[in-house]
């Protein structure tokens, strides 16, 4: 079974999560305003900020936590942003960590971070 979790941009030709089984996949977030989808912030730790920041909402909308995460993609724009996104990152997400695949890419309009997740649902 599959569910559309609509959040924000209803335009956009995806939605930013859905469900399939005992998984919640999250469509890739940036540092956007979920209503606008507007950039807020032009650096990496308040794009990362609110990237987690929507990725809890959308998890929540499902009964989750991002401890319930278990794997994480992310991508970089800036190969130069690797440790201080591991620092954010590491006092964001709880212990124990998810599986992770860091890829450094171009990403769509200023955006210097993007990440999507899987998480396990609850019984």
């Amino acid at each position: 079974m599959t569910m559309e979790i609509k959040y924000g941009m209803d335009e956009l030709p995806f939605a930013a999560s859905s469900q399939s089984d005992s998984l919640l996949f999250v469509s890739g977030q940036g540092g956007t305003d979920p209503i606008t989808g507007k950039i807020t912030a032009d650096d990496l730790e308040g794009q990362t900020i609110l990237t987690l920041e929507n990725i809890t909402i959308i998890l929540s909308q499902s009964g989750l936590t991002l401890e319930d995460i278990v794997k994480v993609n992310i991508y970089l724009k800036n190969r130069s942003d690797y440790e201080q996104f591991n620092r954010i990152y590491a006092d964001i997400i709880p212990r124990p960590y998810p599986a992770r695949t860091l890829i450094y890419c171009d990403l769509n309009f200023d955006l210097l971070v993007e990440i999507d997740v899987i998480a396990k649902l609850r019984k």
